[in-house]
């Protein structure tokens, strides 16, 4: 199934953009192996008693500073929106998710003329609804079946089941977030701008022929509001937002086609 490996990718995408800012010691020094997790040393919590005044502390810090500080909120959130709108796995897609740390999650994906997909996520359940546009990419005889007996009914299934675990990962913002690994951090403080009205401080690093623009949220906790991928072959836009918000993820009713069934 392409939406398996594709979203495979994007979270390889995401990672890879976080990760081009680094993440460095507090004194500003080279960071550890780049085998290393930051979630291994990235679980603390900004301090609240320092969050208004985040923005004038935040930019007196260096780029790996920053980087540092931004990672730790990141993983310090129980809940967050992640929203991407570029190239992956070689084709365009949309992509929107609330997810939470507790594996619950609503969003939905769209793959250009492959078709979209959405997705809820609650308790052991996931369901999903394809458009026919998506069955039919599938190719095959099994692709069409599926488009004329599916339909865009909601499916539901186990979400551990091994056709779609993959869709599950994305649900859990822990299991997203912990995969960042850190790695030399040459990433150099830009200038201050505002992410939909939000005042942000943005950070620079090339790679190649890629470069990552990272915009630190400099009021309240330093989360990432936004990562933009230039060049090379998976551009695109993530954004995040509605960190630490509630997600309401509420199975579907009416017609549902039960994929566990006998």
């Amino acid at each position: 199934m392409r939406s398996t490996t594709t979203l495979a990718a994007l979270c390889a995408v995401t990672a890879l953009a976080l990760t081009a800012c680094g993440t460095d010691d507090d004194k500003g020094g080279t960071a550890g192996k780049s085998g290393q997790s930051a979630s291994a040393s990235s679980k603390a919590t900004p301090s609240s008693k320092k969050s208004k005044a985040s923005g004038s502390e935040l930019e007196k810090l260096t780029g790996p500073q920053i980087a540092n500080k931004a990672m730790k909120a990141m993983q310090s959130a129980t809940s967050l929106t992640t929203a991407l709108d570029g190239t992956v796995d070689g084709g365009p897609m949309k992509y929107r998710m609330s997810s939470a740390n507790n594996g619950e999650c609503v969003g939905n994906m769209s793959f250009g003329t492959e078709g979209k997909v959405e997705l809820i996520k609650t308790g052991d359940l996931i369901y999903m609804k394809f458009d026919r546009a998506f069955w039919k990419s599938q190719g095959g005889k099994d692709g069409a079946a599926a488009a004329d007996t599916i339909g865009d009914r909601w499916t539901k299934s186990k979400a551990s089941g091994s056709d779609f675990k993959d869709f599950a990962s994305a649900c859990d913002s822990d299991e997203m977030l912990s995969g960042f690994e850190s790695g030399p951090n040459l990433a150099r403080k830009g200038e201050t701008t505002t992410v939909d009205g939000k005042p942000a401080i943005t950070l620079i690093e090339t790679d190649g022929d890629e470069t990552y623009t990272t915009y630190v949220a400099t009021e309240g906790k330093p989360y990432i509001l936004k990562m933009v991928i230039k060049g090379g072959k998976e551009p695109g836009t993530v954004t995040f937002g509605d960190f630490d918000q509630p997600v309401d993820a509420k199975a579907p009713t009416g017609d549902i086609v039960d994929l566990d069934a006998p």
